[in-house]
């Protein structure tokens, strides 16, 4: 109980100070490349090193931004750099993982309906691709491709998508979630560690040694910048995925995390565009209503994953996902409440050490009055649904529940 509780705190800690340094990590991008793309360019050519300049209204005075090209010699002080914010997001981000995924020997991560895989290897497979993503995405945009961006951004996306339909061969779905969503994070702090501060520090260090600025350094540095500004918005939905069960656990996760991904990063595009677009907030407008048509076509779409299930059982599935039961419930939710795949049938241990056949009768006054029983290790924290839900409703729920069974070689 104690090393429980001591997970349960170290959580909330890292999970507050992930979500915090990401605010200022991607705040810091957002405005950065905001500022990149509204630099006002010299009035006349040839004006030295000046690059652009920039005014912004703010905390009632004017601050004027230059942009410049440094020379020995030249440097001014103090010079800030932005980097901890990159690093902490990325390290309090893995520490969570691991506190919520990692300590429960990995099982947290699998869907027992897709495979029997031992939770230590699906620790190994999470773990193994967080570092191939970065490894294959990293070669790909220093190899000729780069020169080709739109191709190079379409292999890259494919591959993203692939690693996601895999990882969906055998993770439930809040976790296929979270692992794009990590192995994005990694590719942006990778990208900040190993290219951006990594050529600062060569240029700087050239500078300080009495040599010129190397453009080429800083051009290397500011796409790898881009690419993490364009990620930022998937990846902060990926991040709040846990409080999206009716997209995670739909039967189309996979497609629908596509459209997520590509439509916000089409959003962001467009917000970039604003100068050289006349219509770039009708656009954007149209973006999120043709992707949340499309993400409502594939809510719709047939459950293909249980062919034999009855039409009771599939109602009940959209009751279960519309009413947020699977926010605690899914596989990968345990922490919060008991999953109910493969619970039909089984005994239950109870906080005052009763065993109880979880059968139907279970199952429903279990969704009515849930504090009658409370499940040993859990609070009574889940509402009662009895004036909420019909008994045809209730009913449902019963049938897709018991249809969650276990997959059996």
């Amino acid at each position: 109980m104690m090393e429980a509780d001591l997970i349960s705190w170290v959580a909330v800690l890292f999970r507050f100070v992930h979500v915090l340094a990401a605010i200022m990590w991607i705040g810091n991008s957002l405005l950065f490349t905001w500022m990149e793309f509204n630099l006002q360019k010299p009035a006349k050519d040839g004006e030295g090193d000046l690059l652009g300049t920039l005014d912004m209204l703010h905390g009632g005075g004017v601050y004027h931004l230059e942009k410049r090209i440094l020379r020995p010699g030249a440097i001014p002080a103090p010079l800030h750099w932005f980097m901890w914010q990159s690093y902490t997001t990325w390290l309090s981000g893995f520490v969570l993982m691991g506190t919520l995924y990692l300590t429960g020997s990995g099982t947290f991560f699998l869907d027992a309906t897709k495979t029997a895989m031992p939770g230590y290897a699906a620790v190994l497979w999470s773990l193994g691709g967080l570092g191939a993503g970065w490894l294959v995405y990293d070669q790909l945009w220093r190899s000729p491709l780069k020169k080709k961006p739109f191709v190079a951004v379409s292999l890259s996306l494919a591959l993203l998508f692939a690693a996601a339909w895999f990882f969906n061969t055998m993770f439930n779905g809040r976790a296929v979630y979270l692992q794009i969503g990590a192995m994005m994070g990694t590719m942006m702090s990778a990208n900040v560690f190993f290219h951006i501060i990594a050529n600062q520090h060569k240029f700087m260090a050239a500078l300080e040694s009495g040599r010129p600025h190397d453009g080429e350094l800083g051009k290397a540095a500011k796409s790898r910048s881009l690419h993490n500004h364009y990620m930022t918005f998937p990846v902060l939905f990926l991040m709040l995925s846990a409080h999206f069960p009716q997209l995670y656990s739909a039967e189309w996760n996979v497609p629908i995390l596509a459209v997520i991904v590509l439509s916000l990063m089409f959003v962001k595009f467009l917000m970039n565009s604003r100068y050289q677009f006349a219509d770039w907030l009708h656009a954007i407008g149209g973006t999120l209503l043709f992707a949340s048509a499309a993400i409502y076509i594939l809510l719709a779409l047939p459950d293909i994953g249980r062919p034999d299930a009855d039409s009771m059982a599939d109602t009940g599935k959209r009751a279960f996902l519309g009413q947020g039961c699977a926010a605690c419930h899914m596989q990968g939710s345990s922490e919060l409440a008991p999953q109910l795949t493969g619970i039909y049938g089984t005994m239950q241990t109870m906080n005052d050490g009763a065993e109880v056949m979880a059968d139907a009768a279970y199952l429903r006054e279990s969704i009515t009055h849930p504090q009658t029983r409370i499940v040993k290790g859990y609070a009574a924290a889940m509402p009662a649904y009895a004036s909420v839900l019909s008994p045809e409703q209730i009913e449902q729920l019963v049938a897709y529940i018991r249809s969650m069974g276990p997959k059996t070689k």
